[in-house]
């Protein structure tokens, strides 16, 4: 048998933020399976506390910036540096993307043949497939959660992706610069909630303004990592904050609240990843933050079919049958995914990433 190769983290320099994005990544899991956690009502308090999960896409967005500024600070120098950047990120984001959202076109194609019982107009919109495609359904043009519906986070993402031009033009400018746009554009979306709507609860709707606050504070955190450095046992902070957002979700505590404490969450990470000195847990966890990805994309296809279809339609699951079955799934993602990220999503990339390069011509 061919020896499946190990999962080792990009770089051993933010193995706290890998940490967190592992951890992140269940979470959403959980969120999302939570629909079906809870159907005889008596885990009302696991209910109410994952209900604020969602959160965990700003962290995401906030290690993000981190991680582009990290890498790419004053290498955009020429529009052809910038377009082999959006090429790289297509390459790793959109084989995944394209094809899960394959996936939700045959289940709706199965419904509108009737031959299963899978209807509704507004998340499969035929018209929304395109925006889908290119990676803009989160950019305002769609007015649903559409096909695969997770997916609005990584439209916010390429949002960044293309403006990043403009924000590193920012960031040039200094800290407080940096510091100006990304606390001035928090205040502005705290202030355009609509209709008691959090902007953290904006997805299709432009998710990608709601990616704005927490990619430039990552960008912010790479330019003040010597001063995030600083912070006393900032591992130990982390954890403690991440445990704290999870007892402020317990106690309902207003949701603006709770996205600042994931901010810090993403800081104190950010400082423990500075001090250099890299805890046991976070260690353990970094090299599983690679299944991350797929685990995000890869869940509303369990959520689908393994949850909705065979758990509750086909068995009638409930109570703790339900609950044990989520957690089945919950781990039985974890090995799909890794074939995923191995079998196709590796593969998919690298060959995205040779189109259109010319081949060295061979040494005589």
């Amino acid at each position: 048998m061919p020896k499946l190769p190990p999962l080792k983290p990009d770089s051993d320099q933010m193995l706290h933020l890998d940490a967190l994005r592992i951890v992140g990544a269940v979470m959403i899991v959980v969120f999302h399976f939570n629909r079906f956690i809870n159907l005889d009502g008596h885990w009302q308090a696991v209910d109410d506390t994952v209900k604020s999960f969602s959160l965990i896409v700003d962290l995401f967005f906030l290690i993000s910036g981190y991680v582009m500024a990290a890498i790419y600070t004053g290498r955009l120098t020429s529009l052809a540096k910038y377009g082999d950047f959006l090429k790289k990120r297509v390459a790793r984001l959109g084989p995944l993307h394209w094809a899960t959202l394959g996936v939700f076109v045959v289940i709706a194609a199965l419904g509108w043949a009737r031959v299963i019982n899978e209807r509704d107009p507004s998340r499969y919109d035929v018209a929304c497939i395109v925006p889908n495609l290119l990676f803009v359904h989160a950019w305002g043009t769609c007015k649903a959660q559409t096909w695969n519906f997770v997916s609005w986070a990584i439209s916010a993402e390429m949002g960044m992706y293309v403006a990043l031009p403009l924000l590193f033009w920012i960031t040039a400018k200094g800290r407080w610069a940096t510091a100006a746009v990304a606390f001035g554009s928090l205040a502005l979306l705290v202030w355009m909630t609509r209709d008691g709507e959090s902007f953290s609860q904006w997805t299709y709707d432009f998710g990608v303004a709601r990616a704005v606050p927490g990619f430039m504070l990552g960008m912010l955190a790479f330019q003040m990592r010597d001063v995030l450095g600083r912070l006393p046992y900032a591992r130990f902070v982390m954890w403690a904050l991440l445990a704290a957002f999870l007892a402020a979700s317990w106690a309902g505590t207003s949701r603006t609240v709770l996205l600042l404490v994931m901010y810090a969450i993403g800081l104190a990470g950010v400082a423990a990843d500075a001090q250099g000195v890299q805890g046991g847990v976070s260690r353990r966890l970094a090299p599983w933050a690679q299944l991350s990805f797929s685990l995000y994309l890869l869940h509303p296809i369990a959520l689908k079919i393994a949850l909705n279809w065979v758990g509750f339609g086909a068995w009638g699951l409930s109570g703790d049958a339900m609950r044990l079955w989520c957690l089945v799934w919950v781990i039985l993602l974890f090995p799909i995914a890794y074939l995923s990220l191995v079998g196709f999503e590796r593969p998919a990339r690298d060959g995205l990433a040779k189109l259109g390069k010319r081949e060295k011509p061979p040494l005589s």
